[in-house]
């Protein structure tokens, strides 16, 4: 009897689970009972390692990746590597991943280089980029058609599916040197003037923030854009533009210089750094507090003092460790090292970075740390469910995630529209989705995309109007 029993209690178990399924798939279903949990967070992938652009030397050498695997292995030229008779760039300056592709950017030579992001195999070498003699800058990925690379004049457009270089953005001359994007806006700073902002959908100037000090811009964990300048820190609302100075300073100041510049975010923290002289500087956004010497660079095994090169330091976007590159000199002694601090701004670990002829030491001028993008965002929200006549608001920040970036950085669609006869009304604005519903009780469904740094994930979600 105890057997029978069991059997007949895992029958009724599958049929309840196989129901709920049906139902979960059939929107038509009268079933007004089913309730669909949210999914749970996937489990976090680890990165393997990280990237570091070398500039090369301008006269001698090209532009190369040097890969630091967590298990102590260095890969020098990494791209050389994985290309036979390829180079890149003169003076490489900037690199990211964006979506399936690595994009490395140099001043000369092969201006924008666009490899496979987890072998490295080039995919595109692209010397003119609105005329020979504009030194690129940076580049930011738009969506999964387009992006923009930033020059010494300007910006231009860069279609991603066919990898060639568009048109130019009118309305900006400038050096332009780093970008970031929230939502459908991408803001730009370009040294001398200030921060454009710029509508992606239509390729077109929607403001400019002026201030002849701004250097470079960041989006911080909450969503804002910050404007680093030589005396304060610009809070830029990214969906009103309206900016304001956050905080003041004398005694420190954003370095640029014919790089990207220190200037980065948190993914992790709400938190800001950059370098000052031989220190991290970190600024706190939610208690603004300023720590003008989070961390100060010392002393080399040889005794000689560290000192950073190009922009200096990265903050790891899944870690949340910041990565230091550093030299002994910028001249003369030929000794590269990386450090890794932690969140808290201790030193967790030295890499003496060799890489030359017999394993000796190597002038690398390295440009700027870079990492993988190994976690895609995930829609954890499967079923919504309202009374008749009820407006109810969700947080997309609070139920998109992605495991290396901030959810307020993820850009979020809805890839369907409210039609006359919905059981519901709806709409997103500022990550926030707003459904209305009407007086009849039934069942729809709305479809989400989320685009989180070329990333990008869709998902049906189930709308209950119910008694």
């Amino acid at each position: 009897m105890k057997r029978k029993y069991l059997g007949l209690v895992a029958f009724f178990a599958l049929t309840f689970t196989f129901a709920s399924c049906s139902d979960d798939d059939d929107v038509t279903n009268s079933d007004e009972t089913v309730v669909i949990e949210n999914d749970k967070a996937p489990a976090t992938m680890a990165a393997d390692g990280f990237y570091i652009l070398n500039e090369g030397n301008f006269t001698t050498d090209n532009a190369s990746l040097s890969f630091f695997n967590n298990d102590g292995a260095i890969s020098y030229r990494a791209y050389a590597a994985a290309n036979s008779g390829e180079t890149l760039g003169k003076t490489g300056q900037f690199a990211t991943i964006y979506g399936d592709n690595v994009y490395i950017v140099s001043f000369g030579g092969n201006r924008l280089v666009v490899a496979d992001a987890k072998t490295l195999k080039k995919k595109a070498a692209i010397e003119n980029i609105a005329g020979s003699d504009n030194a690129a800058r940076s580049f930011v990925g738009v969506n999964s058609k387009k992006g923009y690379i930033s020059t010494n004049s300007g910006i231009s457009l860069f279609d991603i599916e066919q990898l060639k270089v568009g048109t130019t953005i009118a309305g900006i001359s400038g050096e332009v040197v780093n970008m970031c994007l929230a939502g459908k806006y991408v803001f730009a700073a370009v040294i001398s003037e200030g921060i454009y902002v710029i509508d992606t959908s239509t390729d077109k100037v929607e403001k400019v923030i002026k201030d002849n000090t701004i250097n470079s811009v960041a989006q911080s964990k909450d969503g804002n854009i910050w404007a680093g300048a030589t005396s304060k820190l610009i809070k830029i609302n990214p969906y009103t533009f309206e900016a304001t100075t956050e905080v003041s300073f004398s005694d420190t100041h954003i370095e640029y210089s014919w790089n990207v510049g220190s200037f980065c975010a948190s993914t992790q923290q709400n938190v800001l750094y950059w370098k000052d002289g031989n220190k991290v500087a970190k600024y706190d956004i939610n208690s603004k507090s300023l720590n003008s010497a989070f961390y100060t660079l010392g002393k080399h095994d040889n005794g000689d003092q560290l000192l950073f090169y190009g922009a200096g330091l990265r903050v790891d976007p899944l870690t949340d460790n910041i990565v230091l590159s550093m030299t002994t000199g910028v001249w003369g002694n030929d000794i590269n090292v990386v450090q890794l601090l932690t969140p808290q701004g201790a030193l967790s670990k030295t890499i003496n970075v060799k890489g030359g002829a017999d394993n000796t030491d190597y002038y690398w001028f390295p440009a700027m740390p870079f990492f993988k993008d190994v976690n895609a965002p995930a829609i954890l929200t499967n079923q919504i469910v309202l009374k008749p006549n009820e407006e109810k608001t969700i947080d997309l920040n609070e139920v998109i995630i992605d495991a290396d970036n901030a959810s307020s950085s993820i850009i979020k669609s809805l890839l369907t529209s409210s039609a006359e006869g919905d059981i519901a009304q709806y709409e997103l604005q500022k990550n926030m989705l707003t459904l209305k519903s009407s007086a009849k009780t039934g069942k729809m469904v709305i479809k989400l995309q989320a685009n989180s740094n070329g990333k990008i994930v869709e998902k049906d979600i189930r709308i209950d109007v119910r008694n």
